[in-house]
């Protein structure tokens, strides 16, 4: 495949340089060049007065998103990532505009009767406005609605904070602290040294249990898990709440940088670290983890940073995440690599498939950060390439998409099923959640954008 035809010219060098003269496109390009994606629909590409539609613009950097529907509602949560103590977390509301589909659409609809106009409208595009705001010292790492869908979130930094979505304010809605998670390695009790957060490791990432929410996991740069019951809180004062600590253990040898619970389950959970390694841990039996992936190729000891002051081995996996249809497929990307590394639990110590964001040798920019679609195996990655990915590791009928690694025998995917151009880098990617998957959100700058996928 001859990636220079059909790659987005685009470099975050070049994104800078041209902002001004950047012409703003909202529709996905499909790769090849024979699948490309066309959308025809003036006013969702570049709405009716010329602006870009299906997007929000912050007055911050942004960093976090996390998008969720329930009650009728769509609700994006985005943090802002600012050096100092200036950020801000926004709650925005999304108003959803349907139009009725046509024969060139969907001829299927054609013959629609009365009745089923309703199921003859689709979705077309958002006007996102900013509903809620409340702000935070330090950037937030990482967001995450109530997965029962009450308009709760969580978002960690140098703590995990929970915060209520009061919609009965008035004039406007406000967002309250309702809990304060200190990942203490030492502290578990009360006193007055409790919730004197500045003295306590930060918190790198954590997940809300989808199958069990009462559940949330933190991790730490103290190379600690600990894995929180919100069934039992207790006031702390000002800090309005704290859950009781289930469990706390050493994963690592080294930081702990993601941590995600298996698909349906309430007991298992994966972690990824600073020291390059990929673990699973049964809470039924914490006495014993499982390495299903750590790197092949030893760096020599000079190489890894620690004599000249790195802060990151550069064999280090930064991201996680678990499909959200298969719970044996976990996918990981480590520190400034354009790979993906799909691994099956079944099968550890070597990836069944590798999205090569290589392209051939043409691209070298990171990927920031990965989104496993709520509804099937499709991958969304986010990248310093100034684009947002969509992969599918599961076809296994394209020769010209899927090639044989002869030396372990994993599914090398080189190139991607969709892809949308920003014009800077894509800093964070997510999944319209209760949704059958067709939208994605995509971080770039200061702006949100909702994408249409299909």
């Amino acid at each position: 495949m001859d990636w220079n035809n059909v790659r987005n010219k685009r470099s975050s060098v070049g994104a800078l340089l041209n902002y001004q003269n950047y012409n703003p496109q909202t529709s996905p390009q499909r790769y090849p060049v024979s699948a490309y994606f066309a959308e025809n629909d003036s006013f969702y590409s570049h709405g009716p007065n010329g602006n870009r539609t299906s997007y929000f613009e912050s007055q911050h950097p942004l960093y976090c998103a996390d998008w969720q529907t329930a009650s009728g509602r769509d609700l994006v949560a985005l943090s802002s990532f600012r050096e100092g103590y200036q950020n801000r977390i926004q709650v925005v509301l999304g108003a959803a505009y349907h139009r009725r589909n046509t024969d060139d659409e969907d001829p299927a609809a054609a013959g629609a009767t009365d009745e089923l106009d309703a199921a003859a409208q689709y979705l077309c595009a958002f006007d996102f406005s900013l509903a809620a705001e409340a702000p935070v010292d330090y950037p937030v790492t990482h967001l995450q609605w109530d997965p029962l869908g009450y308009t709760r979130i969580a978002a960690s930094s140098e703590v995990l904070r929970l915060y209520l979505l009061d919609c009965e304010t008035q004039p406007e809605p406000t967002l309250v602290q309702t809990h304060l998670l200190a990942n203490n390695s030492t502290v578990h009790g009360s006193g007055p040294d409790l919730y004197d957060i500045n003295t306590f490791p930060p918190v790198t990432s954590f997940d809300w249990n989808k199958t069990d929410p009462s559940l949330i996991i933190t991790l730490s740069v103290d190379t600690t898990c600990t894995v929180w019951d919100l069934n039992r809180s207790a006031a702390t004062g000002k800090h309005k709440n704290s859950a009781q600590v289930k469990t706390q253990l050493i994963a690592h040898d080294s930081e702990v940088f993601d941590v995600k619970f298996i698909h349906s389950s309430t007991n298992v959970f994966a972690s990824v670290s600073n020291d390059g390694s990929m673990r699973v841990f049964d809470l039924r039996s914490l006495e014993h983890s499982t390495i299903i992936y750590e790197p092949t190729q030893t760096v020599a000891s000079d190489t890894l940073g620690q004599s000249l002051g790195a802060p990151y081995n550069p064999q280090a996996l930064l991201r996680l995440l678990t499909s959200n249809v298969d719970q044996h497929h976990l996918a990981t990307v480590g520190v400034n690599l354009n790979q993906v590394l799909v691994i099956d639990m079944r099968m550890p110590g070597v990836p069944i498939a590798t999205l090569d964001g290589l392209f051939g040798g043409v691209s070298h920019t990171a990927i920031n950060l990965i989104a496993w679609n709520p509804t099937s195996n499709l991958l969304l990655t986010g990248g310093d390439d100034c684009q947002a990915l969509v992969w599918d590791f599961t076809r296994g009928s394209s020769v010209s998409t899927l090639s044989m690694n002869s030396h372990d025998g994993s599914v090398v995917i080189d190139t991607p099923e969709l892809a949308f151009p920003e014009d800077l880098e894509v800093n964070n990617v997510c999944w319209r959640e209760g949704d059958p998957g067709n939208w994605m959100g995509v971080v770039s700058g200061k702006g949100f954008q909702a994408v249409q996928a299909w």
